[in-house]
Parts: C-alpha cells; sequence; structure tokens
C-alpha cells in the first residue's frame, strides 16, 4: 500500500504487468473513495474483474465473500 492511501493516482507500472487473472472488489456501501480505487485499479488490464459486494463496507461478511471467492477460484468470475 505504499504510496497509494494519498488520493493521487494510482502508479499503473506497478500493477500492469500482472499477468494473472485478479478480483478486484469493494463494498458497495463502503466510502466512495474505496470505490473509485477499485474501479481504477480494475481498469489497468483486462485480467482484472471488478466485483461490487452489494451492502457490504469495508468490513466485508465473510459469508457474503466466500461464494465470490470460491466462484473466481473455480471459474474465473465472481458470480
Amino acid at each position: 500500500m505504499s504510496g497509494t492511501m494519498s488520493g493521487r493516482p494510482l502508479p499503473a507500472g506497478r500493477r500492469r504487468s500482472v499477468g494473472i487473472p485478479v478480483l478486484v472488489g469493494h463494498g458497495g456501501a463502503g466510502e466512495t473513495y474505496m470505490a473509485n480505487g477499485a474501479k481504477e485499479l480494475a481498469s489497468l488490464g483486462d485480467n482484472y474483474t471488478l466485483h461490487v459486494l452489494p451492502g457490504q463496507d469495508h468490513s466485508v461478511d465473510p459469508h457474503v465473500l466466500a461464494p465470490v471467492l470460491t466462484s473466481f477460484f473455480t471459474t474465473g468470475r465472481p458470480d
């Protein structure tokens, strides 16, 4: 997280080289700045998938998160 918590744009070069599928999630009831950060991160490449966890904030209920992770790791899609 070093250097990414100040509100400045994410350093794109640091993450564009990631070649594996990446699930980027945020809580639908979370802070706007966190949603914006997740959206920006997910826009960095075709291998990034954005998923909103409806009704969740920064403290995501594990019962909500577990099925999303299970689906992503087994099918490559969060739902």
